[in-house]
């Protein structure tokens, strides 16, 4: 068993190696290897009036700092100011909502179609019993629980009228 662990290790290692050689350019890393003869000087220690050709290799190393190599800069982040006045995020209104049972009985979950078209996901522990069809008005605030309760928008009802 330990040698099976040992040699899927090294497979692991080798197909890294490989695909990191095939992703600095077009060569494979064995051509590239072999191509470049030992007692070739460095490309740094090469003379300063005849200029070097540029390879896949140091083209990405003697890109500036704050650029990548394709030379467009880098995404950044805009800062604002002052923080904004009014939330970003599109939050469920609270408060009294009417509307028609879509699913009723004792709870906790109950269905709202509001009077907006708005469909609602009600949920509340108070044992209120609503059935399918009547037409209610219910006090509507965002909750913490994150639970299915069916289709719409999950708030928690914290009040309820029946509307007649």
């Amino acid at each position: 068993m330990r040698t099976h662990a040992t040699f899927r290790i090294g497979l692991a290692v080798a197909a890294g190696a490989i695909i990191a050689g095939c992703a600095n350019g077009s060569e494979s890393p064995a051509t590239s290897s072999s191509s470049t003869p030992t007692s070739a000087p460095p490309p740094s220690a090469a003379p300063s009036s005849v200029p070097a050709p540029s390879s896949p290799a140091t083209e990405s190393t003697t890109a500036p700092a704050g650029e990548p190599p394709t030379g467009k800069p880098l995404p950044t982040i805009t800062l604002t100011d002052k923080p904004p006045k009014e939330p970003t995020d599109q939050q469920p209104s609270t408060g009294w909502v009417a509307g028609m049972v879509t699913r009723g009985g004792k709870g906790p979950c109950y269905g709202l179609i509001a009077d907006d078209g708005q469909r609602y996901a009600l949920y509340s522990t108070a044992g209120t019993e609503m059935t399918q069809g009547d037409r209610v008005k219910v006090q509507l605030e965002t909750t913490p629980i994150r639970i299915y309760c069916g289709p719409g928008t999950l708030m928690a009802m914290t009040g309820y009228e029946r509307i007649k």
